[in-house]
C-alpha cells in the first residue's frame, strides 16, 4: 500500500490523502481527523513512541506505521523506545499545538522560510566508508594505533594511562568512542558506577542483505523508495530499500539493487541461521510481497551484530546520571550512537561536542 501523501515521518499533515487512503480504517480515519483539534498537553515524564502516537490516532497507527518506521530506522519497538529521546519534537508540538498534524505544518513553515528544501536522502557517492577514509588520512602516521585493543582506560595522576596488552600510554585526555556496550569494561576501573550504566544501554543487531536484479525486475517494481512491513504481517524482512531509486548514483541504469534489513530487537535470533536460510527467507518473502521471482545477478550478506543502541524509555535519565558520573573525571569524554542520537550527523555532532569538552 503507498504511504498516503502529506505524510511527514508518521503524522498526516493533509487530512484529504489520509481520508482516502486504503491503510488506515474508517475508525482511524476518524482520529486523524479529530486530531487536528487535539488540546495542548504538557507531559509530566517519560512515555513510549507507542503511547503517544496511540494517544493521538489510536493503536492501528502504531501498528501500520509507527512500529514499522522505527524498526526500520532503530531496529526497535515503539513500545519500548522512549519519545523524549527518539522523538522531541512531537513531545514539543504537543505541548505547543496540541495537534501534531498542526505542530508539523508550522515546522514545515518554520523550514520554508528560511532554507531551501534539501533533498530527502544524502549520502557520500562512494559509500560512507568514505568519511572514515578520509578522517584516517588527516591523521599524522604516528598517531594512529591499528589493532591494538584496549583493555582499560583509567586515571592517573592529571591525565589518563590507556592499557593495551603490554602496550601503555599517558594522556591528557581521553574520548571513548565506541558502543556503551565496548566502553563499559574499558571504564570498569576508572569507575564501576559509570560502567554499570553504560551496560545497561541496549543494543539490536540487524541483518543486511543486499540483491542485484536485471532491467525486468526494474520496471516491474513498485515505485517509491521501497517498504515497510508491519508485524502483524508475519514475515522476517522489517523493510527494503529500493537503491537504484534512493540513490540513483548507485546502481546502473538497467540494474535494481533491493537491499532488505532484518533482525531488530524483535528477531535476534536471524544472525545465527546460515547465509543461504537467510537469503531464502528474502527470496521467498521477496516474492510473496512484491512477486520477484527471478534469480538475483549476485547477492551481499552483512551480520551487523549490537550495532543499534536503544534509546527505551527513561533513557533520558540515565543520560543525566551518566554524565554526573563523567563530570569528576576530568579529561574524559563520550562519544558515539549511544546517547543523543543514532545517525551519522548525530555522531558527529556527539564527537565535536567531546572535543570541546576535554579541550575545556
Amino acid at each position: 500500500m503507498p504511504m498516503p501523501d502529506g505524510l511527514m515521518f508518521m503524522v498526516p499533515t493533509q487530512l484529504s490523502p489520509a481520508i482516502l487512503s486504503s491503510l488506515f480504517s474508517p475508525a482511524t480515519k476518524l482520529r486523524v481527523a479529530r486530531e487536528w483539534w487535539y488540546p495542548a498537553r504538557v507531559s509530566n515524564g517519560d512515555e513510549s513512541v507507542a503511547a503517544l502516537v496511540e494517544r493521538h490516532y489510536g493503536a492501528e497507527m502504531v501498528d501500520r506505521l509507527a512500529d514499522p518506521l522505527l524498526a526500520g530506522v532503530y531496529g526497535g519497538e515503539a513500545a519500548q523506545l522512549s519519545v523524549r529521546a527518539v522523538l522531541p519534537r512531537f513531545v514539543e508540538m504537543e505541548s505547543k499545538y496540541g495537534s501534531l498534524g498542526r505542530g508539523m505544518l508550522a515546522a514545515r513553515k518554520n523550514v520554508q522560510r528560511s532554507l531551501p528544501a534539501p533533498s530527502i536522502f544524502s549520502s557520500l557517492k562512494g559509500g560512507m566508508q568514505q568519511l572514515g577514509e578520509a578522517l584516517v588520512a588527516k591523521l599524522p602516521a604516528e598517531a594512529l594505533r591499528a589493532n591494538s585493543p584496549v583493555q582499560a582506560v583509567q586515571r592517573q595522576d592529571r591525565g589518563w594511562v590507556v592499557s593495551a596488552g603490554y602496550a601503555s600510554d599517558q594522556f591528557d585526555a581521553v574520548i571513548v568512542a565506541t558502543p556503551a556496550t565496548a566502553a563499559a569494561p574499558l571504564l570498569e576501573i576508572a569507575s564501576a558506577e559509570l560502567a554499570s550504566e553504560l551496560r545497561a544501554i541496549s543494543y539490536s543487531s540487524s541483518v543486511t542483505v543486499a540483491l542485484g536484479f536485471d532491467q525486468n525486475v526494474r520496471v516491474a517494481l513498485p515505485p517509491g523508495f521501497g517498504f515497510l512491513v508491519p508485524r502483524r504481517e508475519g514475515k522476517r524482512l522489517l523493510a527494503a530499500t529500493f537503491v537504484h531509486n534512493k540513490f540513483p548514483h548507485r546502481a546502473p541504469k538497467d540494474i535494481a539493487v533491493v537491499r532488505c534489513f532484518l533482525g531488530g530487537s524483535r528477531d535476534e535470533q536471524v544472525l545465527q541461521l546460515t547465509d543461504e536460510n537467510i537469503l531464502n527467507i528474502v527470496r521467498d518473502e521477496l516474492r510473496q510481497i512484491l512477486g520477484v521471482k527471478a534469480d538475483p545477478l549476485f547477492t551481499r550478506l552483512y551480520r551487523w551484530k549490537g550495532a543499534m543502541a536503544q534509546y527505551t524509555v527513561g533513557h533520558l535519565e540515565r543520560l543525566q546520571r551518566i554524565e554526573g558520573l563523567v563530570k569528576p573525571l576530568p579529561g574524559l569524554a563520550l562519544a558515539g550512537n549511544a546517547y543523543r542520537g543514532i545517525g551519522v550527523p548525530d555522531c558527529i555532532r556527539s564527537g565535536e561536542a567531546a572535543v570541546q569538552q576535554v579541550l575545556s
